[in-house]
């Protein structure tokens, strides 16, 4: 399909949902859909104990609330209510689809009949399209044709969102809410907690009503039933709950083994070009400093322990020579001074005034490191070094217990049938994080699900 033709489409399909959107604020859907978000968000508020304002004003005030209308505007619009045979969307279309372009028609009817599920990500082209397949199944994967979606997802990211098929494409409806995988299966958790309430509250019932002879089978098809049927609200539910907790919430301090806050700070000391060999000559007698061929870096020792970083000394930071330039890395304010200090007793005129640049412990959760910096890319962020270390991480990783696998190690997990599922999502899980993180998307996992024995997903 040409550009020209997209965009044709794509006003079309625009026009159509702001004319259904319009056709939302009439009577009676006014006053449904005006009831419909108050409960949905009263829903939620109440679990906290806050009043629904407060709690719509935080997703506001963090830019969250387009999506959560996105969604359940969809739920409200595709929603059958009481006796009716209709959604909202086809009474419109029958009322007054003759005013819609026939792609904007075609979409509205397809809109209409989809379903709100919950769609794990295989594949991510971004700028592009994403595979995605339904989450906890092995069907084969279809491709959906986002452009600005895609910017953001992962691999192993679940969305809760309507597929269309249209032309022979599919593509999502406006209304998505993303999980992580650590969300998706708190959104489990919580859906078989509103069941396992559900069969609490028939059970009351048998007991109060004389005339009920539900049997325990019964009651868990019905409650089970009713959880099916409510699938697409308790996941709108359980994400708001996950991210009112996430922006309300305040974040740990976290410290060193030192107790200083952790802070990411890069200090810079320029250097005279005649003086570099020099300074790494002073460097390697230094006896603080251990050197290591493999990142051609020296690791900093703490000097209240005499034995090398190989036997488990306390290394306070890396220091390397880039160009023209003696660059520390340390995790806090206070070393970042002590290293000012030492450099400058250990190399005196030899290097200049140094500069220092700090990160906030938020941005180093989100970054979970430093970027390469305009002027060039320093050593320790290259991305052969970052795979190497990633390497030597994740293999001693697979020999550690893992709280979330029980306490086992992975090769302990992969050895036990039972434990394949739960290996699976922690695998899924470490990928994901990994890969929203700048400078380590482009590390490959596969090897980790090959030692393991598991069947990879491409």
């Amino acid at each position: 399909m040409n550009e020209r033709k997209q965009q044709k489409y794509r006003k079309e399909i625009d026009k159509a949902v702001a004319n259904i959107m319009k056709y939302g604020e009439k009577e009676p859907w006014a006053e449904r859909q005006g009831q419909y978000f108050s409960d949905m968000l009263m829903n939620v508020a109440d679990r906290f104990g806050v009043p629904v304002n407060e709690f719509g004003q935080t997703l506001e005030d963090h830019g969250y609330m387009s999506m959560v209308f996105g969604y359940l505007f969809e739920l409200f619009a595709t929603s059958c209510w009481d006796d009716e045979e209709v959604c909202m969307i086809e009474e419109y279309v029958k009322r007054r689809g003759w005013r819609e372009a026939p792609h904007g028609k075609r979409y509205l009817n397809a809109m209409a009949k989809s379903e709100a599920s919950l769609w794990e990500i295989i594949n991510v082209k971004a700028g592009h399209w994403v595979e995605l397949r339904p989450f906890n199944t092995t069907i084969d994967a279809i491709r959906v044709y986002e452009r600005s979606g895609s910017e953001k997802l992962r691999r192993w990211d679940c969305v809760a969102a309507r597929v269309v098929l249209l032309d022979g494409k599919y593509g999502f409806t406006g209304g998505i809410l993303p999980f992580s995988p650590d969300q998706t299966r708190e959104a489990f958790v919580f859906i078989e907690h509103t069941r396992t309430q559900a069969v609490s509250a028939l059970k009351q019932i048998r007991i109060e009503d004389a005339d009920c002879n539900w049997s325990d089978e019964e009651i868990e098809q019905l409650a089970s039933a009713e959880s099916d049927d409510q699938f697409p609200e308790l996941l709108y539910s359980s994400w708001a709950s996950q991210t009112y907790i996430a922006l309300t919430q305040s974040m740990p301090t976290l410290v060193n083994r030192d107790g200083h806050e952790l802070q990411r700070a890069k200090v810079r000391f320029p250097i005279h070009v005649e003086n570099v060999e020099v300074v790494a000559t002073q460097l390697h007698s230094a006896s603080q400093l251990d050197f290591n061929e493999d990142t051609q870096e020296w690791v900093w020792l703490d000097s209240t322990q005499s034995v090398g970083a190989e036997f488990g000394a306390t290394i306070m930071g890396q220091i390397s020579i880039a160009d023209d330039n003696l660059i520390a890395v340390v995790n806090s304010a206070e070393r970042a001074n002590t290293i000012q200090d030492y450099l400058k007793t250990v190399l005196g005129e030899l290097i200049g005034d140094p500069i220092s640049v700090y990160e906030s412990q938020q941005s180093m959760m989100m970054k979970q490191g430093f970027a390469a910096e305009e002027s060039g890319s320093d050593p320790i962020d290259s991305p052969e070094l970052m795979t190497a270390f990633l390497d030597q991480h994740y293999r001693k990783i697979l020999d550690q217990p893992i709280p979330a696998l029980n306490n086992l190690t992975p090769r302990e997990c992969a050895a036990i049938k039972e434990q394949s599922e739960n290996l699976i999502q922690w695998l899924k899980g470490v990928e994901n994080s990994t890969a929203k993180a700048e400078n380590l998307a482009h590390y490959n996992f596969r090897w980790m699900w090959d030692e393991l024995g598991i069947e990879y997903v491409d």
